[in-house]
């Protein structure tokens, strides 16, 4: 009897330590596979398989380019109002806040317009231009200059 019961504890301790083998070879599995989603999540681009890569792309420039731009806002100063830029052409100081000293239409980082509210304000700016409501260069290049030189 002294042998059947020690050959049943011998096979049920391989048998707990084999379980407790799996166990470990599946947390190390689990602690693996949360890593790589990690690192995943770190990279702006999604690799496929068969794409060629250098070690450069991998460098935080060049996922930097691959990042996707920031939320547009969903409102802003044109929606709040409730206006149409179009239809504010003629309004001149209105279309001056959107150009810079220069005459060139200001970017929408600087405006913080909605994409579509920056194309409109765009096109009233040129319609302005155009029509001759607004000068296409507040100062003159040339006149910068003389003032700059008066200032040393």
């Amino acid at each position: 009897m002294s042998e059947s019961s020690s050959t049943k504890s011998t096979s049920f301790s391989r048998a707990r330590s084999t379980r407790a083998a799996f166990t470990q070879k599946d947390v190390q599995d689990a602690e693996l596979a949360a890593k790589r989603t990690d690192y995943e999540l770190q990279l702006a681009r999604k690799f496929k398989p068969g794409d060629v890569y250098a070690p450069h792309d991998l460098t935080g420039q060049e996922m930097q380019k691959w990042k996707k731009s920031r939320n547009a806002p969903k409102t802003d100063a044109i929606d709040a109002l409730g206006l149409n830029p179009i239809n504010e052409y003629k309004n001149f100081s209105m279309m001056s806040e959107f150009m810079t000293e220069m005459g060139r239409i200001k970017s929408a980082q600087e405006t913080g317009l909605r994409p579509v509210n920056q194309r409109r304000m765009a096109k009233a700016i040129r319609r302005a231009i155009g029509v001759g409501l607004m000068p296409s260069v507040h100062k003159h290049p040339e006149l910068m200059i003389k003032q700059r030189k008066s200032y040393r």
